[in-house]
């Protein structure tokens, strides 16, 4: 007799030898104890679950010839169930959907439908991967399950269930089919080992159904493998080493190797695996499993997210009671963001190494307070004493702090008045002075609101700027205000922004003439949309040059210098043959160009 794999030697003849998927029996087994059989049914689930296993014995079932009706159980003693089991019932048609697609496929299967069967109750058609045949196939089919006769039983089975039609569904009781768990497929293991004399362990049978990724079928062809390759006993790195697994111990040494800081070895730990063959992103994804299993083994009651043998969750406890949350959390952080970089990165080995190695920088910091806490803290140490009882710190803040217009001072009145000596800011005018304003958005910004239209560098320089104790405006600055000081300070906004790319509001900025008028700088623009941005700046400037001027009030007025042709508000934005007309009054000859080329202005 020829050798049987072991998926086919033991495959399930009744219900009670079927591993998991309690539920789809139990409805099963009703149904035929109660006899409230539906006329099609729908098995989805991926591959090795049990789909097709379990239509044949439900079909065993409705035709066993054991008592007058259907049996809960099949006896796999008569005919009618010894036929079955061998494929040659005559009233049981097996299809398989992905060899057999078209359409005169269907029909010539659907053709002896409307036939009472000769020597058993129901004719059952079981149709495999379904999903995969044709619109037409699908349509010759959904006529026969609107109106099936009483004798017929459809049973479909598919493994993507997304792409059946909806009407299809509709006429189908639909039963889903779980992964199987890991404890279930070592059982079930364990059970075959015993009957085929093979010595295991714990820990092979468990990469073993870990591997088969909830398909017990894979998991028996796998068994089957091994025991091929090392005969009677199995062991841990047999196993390992066949299926070409990584094993615990690389992946608790690689996290002892971060704890300690140890950079060196880790990268040659890493450089050993891929010399035995695996793969980089195999090593990423294991050591993102490990790291998980550390964290679920921090608490008891997540202990049972971990499907390993007692002996390997004790030793997760132990690497885990050596590491804090903050460690295990970073580190997830940092490899699930490798995992995501891994396929379009063209230096795959060094993004894992680069990964390995920030890990192995956790430790120290890790001991550190988290920054939220240092940004709550600051956010109380930058609220200036004349504004305390005004801005409450558990207030919620707006996200977009809406600054009062300031009046632009007449220029003559400036010049003909002298300068009146400054008076500190009243209370009840808080919301006009930018300094509580400032405090506000300087918080904002440190808290990590992104700032619209600005890039991460400025966001990052700003909040360097102002969640500083240091540069607090003090209203005893009162040191003399020159037009030097004033064109120093805004070289050196200019260069701020420049780092953060700011090019439109450098280019500005860098255009304006800049006047004095006492205290007041003026900024004269060439336009109204100069005059917007600038006054959408206006808080950050006035804060800049106080601060640097050391003079707590300077104020700010921005001018539009008018036009030669006395327009206030000169175009912008010049339509092409208005710019091609400007340029032709420059240059006569561009227009006879255009002639002598038969050029359209569109």
């Amino acid at each position: 007799m020829s050798y049987q794999v072991l998926a086919r030697k033991y495959r399930p003849a009744t219900f009670s030898e079927v591993v998991g998927q309690e539920h789809i029996l139990q409805a099963l087994e009703n149904s035929i104890k109660h006899n409230k059989l539906h006329q099609a049914y729908m098995f989805s689930g991926t591959r090795g679950v049990g789909k097709t296993t379990i239509a044949r014995v439900f079909a065993k079932c409705l035709n066993c010839l054991e008592g007058d009706n259907p049996q809960p159980e099949p006896c796999n003693a008569c005919t009618a169930c010894e036929e079955i089991k061998a494929g040659r019932h005559i009233e049981f048609l097996e299809v398989d959907a992905a060899s057999r697609t078209g359409v005169d496929d269907m029909r010539e299967l659907l053709e002896s439908v409307q036939y009472k069967p000769a020597n058993a109750r129901y004719k059952i058609y079981l149709i495999d991967e379904v999903h995969m045949l044709s619109k037409s196939s699908f349509n010759a089919l959904l006529k026969t399950l609107e109106e099936p006769p009483a004798h017929a039983v459809f049973i479909l089975a598919t493994t993507e269930k997304h792409k059946i039609l909806p009407t299809i569904l509709s006429r189908c009781q639909i039963f889903d089919f779980h992964r199987i768990t890991v404890p279930d497929i070592v059982s079930s293991l364990q059970e075959i080992a015993v009957k085929e004399g093979v010595k295991t362990t714990p820990e092979a049978l468990h990469v073993i159904a870990a591997k088969a990724d909830g398909a017990l079928r894979d998991a028996l062809s796998m068994f089957d493998q091994l025991i091929a390759f090392a005969g009677k006993e199995l062991t841990y790195d047999i196993v390992t080493e066949q299926l070409h697994v990584l094993d615990h111990d690389t992946y608790f040494q690689i996290i002892d190797f971060a704890l300690s800081a140890n950079i060196p070895d880790s990268l040659l730990l890493f450089d050993s695996v891929l010399a035995r063959g695996f793969d980089a992103h195999h090593f990423l994804s294991g050591l993102g499993n490990h790291l998980r299993s550390l964290m679920v083994c921090r608490d008891s009651r997540t202990l049972k997210l971990m499907e390993a043998t007692p002996e390997v969750k004790t030793r997760f406890s132990e690497q885990a009671s050596l590491t804090d949350l903050h460690f295990i959390v970073d580190a997830l952080s940092i490899t699930n963001e490798s995992d995501t970089q891994y396929r379009t990165s063209q230096h795959q080995r060094l993004l894992v190494e680069l990964a390995v190695m920030k890990i192995c920088s956790l430790k120290g910091s890790s001991e550190n307070p988290l920054p939220s806490v240092e940004k709550k803290k600051s956010f109380n140490e930058l609220i200036p004493p004349d504004l305390e009882g005004v801005v409450e710190v558990n207030e919620k803040p707006k996200l977009k702090p809406k600054l009062k217009p300031v009046a632009k001072p007449a220029v003559s009145s400036v010049i003909s008045t002298p300068t009146p000596a400054p008076k500190p800011p009243k209370l009840k005018e808080i919301s006009s002075v930018p300094v509580a304003k400032k405090v506000v958005s300087g918080k904002l910004r440190g808290g990590g609101v992104k700032l619209a239209g600005k890039s991460k560098s400025l966001s990052e320089t700003v909040n360097s700027d102002f969640d500083n104790k240091e540069n607090e405006l003090d209203e005893s600055w009162k040191e003399e205000v020159t037009i030097e000081k004033i064109k120093a300070a805004l070289v050196l906004f200019i260069d701020i922004h420049k780092k953060a790319k700011r090019v439109s509001l450098v280019s500005t900025l860098t255009m304006c003439e800049l006047e004095l008028k006492g205290n007041v700088v003026i900024f004269n623009v060439l336009n109204v949309l100069q005059e917007v941005q600038l006054n959408d700046e206006r808080t950050d400037l006035l804060f800049h040059f106080r601060k640097n001027v050391k003079n707590s009030f300077i104020e700010l007025s921005i001018n539009v210098i008018p036009s030669e042709d006395g327009d206030d508000a000169p175009k912008t934005f010049l339509t092409d043959k208005e710019r091609y007309m400007d340029m032709v009054k420059k240059n006569p000859s561009l227009d006879v160009l255009r002639k002598r080329l038969d050029l359209d202005l569109g």
